[in-house]
């Protein structure tokens, strides 16, 4: 099973009601791994916050694109980067070397609110002056914060696309590499796995994309216009993470 987090199990700072409870009471017949799409904050500080919040959780079981962003630069054999993206991620690359100059590929995570021209402007002039991978950790749209649906990394991946001509790599979801990334690493076929999440592009598209069966939760980034697309629907759809036992036709027993 691979559940996003943001959205799904928890909600800024506030756990989904039921959220642990449900999780304890999967595990007893499911492998967990959670899944993030989130570019600013390394896989230690999510961690704590599962923690935080008691879940069954340890670090290995979080995958986010930093993560996979590793593997990929070191297949490879990538060790200079230009890190464009919240200094706290710095934690999750410390096995490469910061080099702004001559770097072999530059990393686009978000910055929320430090997107501005200048920070722009430099990503564009390394990335006119070099010939350098471009890697995107994803491109979302729109992502909810502080209560409010709101743009995400993708809009500034895409403004650097179309000044440099070039296309980037994209790391996180909604990517096949991503997805077979996790499936790999649980041991276990594409056909085998459920994907739980809250963004009808990112989440079910993605998971879609790679064969995987599907479920939308109505929390988190869920709107009602996502029950009507004709392009795309989820295999199942779910008021909420507490709603699970049902569909997978687990006992529920809190």
């Amino acid at each position: 099973m691979l559940l996003d987090l943001e959205g799904v199990v928890y909600e800024g700072d506030k756990l989904i009601d039921g959220a642990v409870e449900t999780l304890n009471l999967l595990l007893k017949n499911y492998k967990i791994k959670y899944l993030t799409n989130t570019t600013t904050t390394p896989r230690k500080l999510i961690l704590e916050k599962l923690l935080q919040f008691k879940l069954p959780v340890i670090e290995s079981d979080i995958f986010s694109p930093p993560v996979t962003a590793n593997i990929f630069l070191k297949k490879n054999n990538i060790s200079k980067i230009f890190l464009l993206a919240n200094q706290q991620l710095q934690e999750d690359f410390k096995e490469f070397m910061i080099d702004k100059t001559k770097p072999g590929a530059i990393i686009l995570g978000d910055l929320y609110k430090e997107f501005n021209w200048e920070r722009l402007d430099e990503a564009f002039q390394v990335m006119s002056e070099n010939d350098i991978l471009i890697i995107a950790l994803h491109k979302n749209k729109y992502c909810k914060r502080e209560n409010k649906i709101g743009l995400d990394l993708g809009p500034f991946v895409t403004a650097l696309e179309y000044a440099t001509s070039k296309k980037s790599i994209l790391i996180g979801k909604p990517e096949k590499n991503f997805f077979n990334l996790v499936i790999e690493n649980m041991r276990l076929r594409k056909e085998e796995v459920v994907m739980i999440g809250d963004d009808i592009f990112a989440d079910i598209g993605g998971a879609k994309n790679n064969f995987m069966t599907t479920i939308q939760v109505r929390t988190g980034k869920f709107q009602k216009k996502d029950e009507t697309s004709v392009f795309l629907q989820p295999d199942f759809r779910i008021n909420s993470i507490t709603d699970l036992p049902y569909i997978l036709g687990v006992t529920k027993y809190f």
